[in-house]
């Protein structure tokens, strides 16, 4: 996995926007688990790969933050999912992933690998 650091960063526009989405659909975006989420679409963006292993994302996340582990980080990212507002992710996940809402996509890795395309695809 690439190496994060000032040079391969992600711009603010999309920094944003991933917040946007996040917000869109129900997640609590002060919560500890969604700012991670939001960490690991950068970090999946960044290294721009078609195939991503989740336990090198989360090993990433934690030594980023510190102070936590890559167990801690998923179980986080699992619990901000969970605890969406579940009106909300219905009513705007079409109009976001331009296909109908699935309690399905809303595991770990794959809301973030579907917000990652959206990412990809506007930038």
């Amino acid at each position: 996995m690439k190496e994060i650091n000032n040079s391969n960063i992600v711009n603010s526009k999309s920094i944003i926007t991933i917040f946007n989405i996040l917000r869109s659909i129900g997640l609590n975006t002060s919560h500890r688990g969604t700012k991670y989420i939001n960490k690991a679409i950068q970090i999946i963006t960044i290294t721009d790969n078609d195939i991503v292993i989740f336990e090198n994302v989360y090993n990433t996340i934690a030594n980023v933050y510190g102070n936590t582990t890559p167990k801690q980080v998923k179980n986080d990212i699992s619990y901000a999912l969970k605890s969406r507002v579940e009106e909300k992710a219905k009513n705007n996940f079409e109009k976001i992933f331009g296909f109908e809402y699935d309690e399905y996509y809303f595991t770990n890795k794959t809301i973030i690998e579907e917000i990652t395309r959206v990412i990809k695809y506007y930038n």
